[in-house]
């Protein structure tokens, strides 16, 4: 059961964030436009539901797991108080999704809040949805790598291109994928490991 549990951990969650961005990334290239920002809005949501559930799911499969085995079952209820396994639960599956969240919640209001304070100088509509999107796609801490590459991408094509505007909205997605293919050489090469929760 706890192989089950771990398989599903390890390659269940990035498949789905692959397939997402991927699919995101390909309607960009053959319809040579993003989807409508009320599109965006919902792939957001669905995508933020997503993660939250699949935390619940993964700490309800772990307690039955727990209950199942004669020795771990006596750190659960009626033998052990209850705060031990939704500790547990906490750090191993639902504190990761919620700080991924808040990073992506946060870029998000921070691209909002500069396109109405310097007038949609820097960043398109849907820059905030891809941002968001491409944090949770490629979760914590990899999505400091993602954020990084991005925002590095922009700069060196604002001096290239000399435009007003940074023309990161070619970016978000490439990096997302370039940073999901890559996730396993970033987190084992990378100091960016010391920031794994």
């Amino acid at each position: 059961m706890y192989y089950k549990l771990n398989l599903i951990l390890t390659y269940f969650s990035p498949a789905i964030s692959f397939l997402l961005i991927e699919g995101l990334l390909l309607f960009q290239i053959f319809k040579k436009r993003l989807p409508s920002l009320k599109n965006l809005k919902i792939l957001l949501q669905i995508f933020i539901t997503f993660l939250i559930i699949f935390a619940i799911f993964l700490s309800v499969l772990n307690y039955y797991a727990w209950k199942q085995n004669d020795i771990s079952k006596h750190l659960l209820p009626p033998f052990a108080s209850i705060t031990y396994i939704l500790h547990y639960s906490w750090q191993h599956y639902l504190f990761e999704p919620v700080i991924v969240i808040l990073v992506a919640l946060l870029a998000f209001w921070l691209i909002k809040l500069l396109n109405q304070k310097f007038k949609n100088t820097f960043f398109y509509d849907e820059e905030p949805y891809l941002a968001a999107l491409g944090i949770l796609a490629t979760s914590w801490p990899n999505c400091l790598i993602f954020l990084s590459l991005v925002l590095f991408l922009g700069v060196i094509s604002h001096f290239v291109v000399k435009e007003k505007r940074f023309p990161l909205l070619y970016f978000w997605l490439p990096c997302a994928l370039l940073v999901l293919l890559l996730s396993g050489i970033i987190s084992k090469y990378l100091i960016i490991n010391q920031f794994v929760i």
